[in-house]
């Protein structure tokens, strides 16, 4: 087999279902669960018996449950998707294999269009890394595209930075000689880092926009809104450590601050505040 799909799935039980349905059969696709306890992996086992899927007992976040199961991969391309995303055209998957073994040897990865549902894009498919400047940003002004391509041509093929974790083909070889993703990100962020660490390896990853995929996406803010919230503060104050050291108390900062504006913002709002308390709470 060429290619090897990895799936990690947390209490999304109908999304992964749909997304398997449209996967081709002939390709080896690995499916981790993390402790979901909502009937995923029977559901999966009994539609899709030729899938592989790794039950576990203990959510033990994305990017260890992706690392865990890229170690069972034979392909020589791996690719990692999300289980809230559909394939929407059959041969979609064999044209970006095609496309990536017709790259240099410097080009590692690509992604494709990644569209929402009414077929709009996704501009996080194809982005900058994230700086100190705007993670602080997001903190007061989440809704702005601070990581945002100036002037992006979504219709033409070209190198990118950072593209979305949603899906993302790779050499295996790559993916393996950065020992897949950093285990520190529990969730959030650990695709935006496995993009940096690719791009100081002098390996380019490209946007090809003649394949396209449908991602709804915030499947897991619906299962557990705070905590995942909170997540997105802790891991990008650990992605700021980890590239700008001793920025992150100043970030640490100016996350609580724009935490309590919030919080007197949504008063009366019982699932804001919980989201806000979390996240308050976290960077305790």
């Amino acid at each position: 087999m060429q290619l090897s799909i990895v799936i990690v799935t947390y209490r999304c039980k109908d999304d992964v279902l749909k997304c398997l349905a449209t996967l081709p059969s002939a390709e080896q696709i690995i499916v981790v669960d993390n402790a979901s306890g909502d009937g995923t992996v029977e559901a999966i086992r009994e539609q899709f018996p030729a899938i592989r899927v790794l039950a576990l007992d203990e959510n033990i976040g994305f990017a260890r449950a992706n690392n865990l199961a890229a170690k069972h991969a034979t392909g020589e391309f791996l690719l990692l998707l999300n289980p809230d995303t559909m394939i929407p055209e059959p041969g979609t998957l064999a044209r970006c294999v095609d496309y990536l073994t017709a790259q240099d040897s410097y080009t590692c990865g690509m992604t494709c269009r990644v569209e929402s549902e009414d077929g709009s894009l996704q501009w996080e498919c194809a982005r900058h890394f994230p700086t100190v400047e705007s993670e602080c940003a997001k903190a007061f002004f989440p809704y702005k595209r601070w990581d945002a391509i100036k002037n992006f041509d979504a219709t033409k093929e070209q190198a990118v930075p950072c593209v979305l974790g949603a899906f993302v083909l790779l050499r295996r070889a790559n993916w393996e000689a950065l020992a897949g993703f950093d285990e520190h990100f529990f969730l959030m962020y650990e695709d935006v880092d496995l993009c940096r660490r690719l791009y100081e390896r002098g390996w380019k990853l490209m946007y090809w926009p003649e394949a396209r995929i449908i991602h709804t996406g915030g499947q897991s803010w619906k299962s557990e809104r705070p905590r995942t919230y909170a997540n997105t503060h802790i891991s990008s104050l650990q992605y700021i450590a980890k590239y700008w050291p001793g920025s992150e108390r100043n970030v640490k900062f100016i996350f609580r601050v724009a935490l309590a504006l919030k919080k007197l913002a949504t008063r009366g709002d019982a699932s804001k505040q919980a989201m806000i308390v979390a996240a308050q709470e976290a960077l305790r």
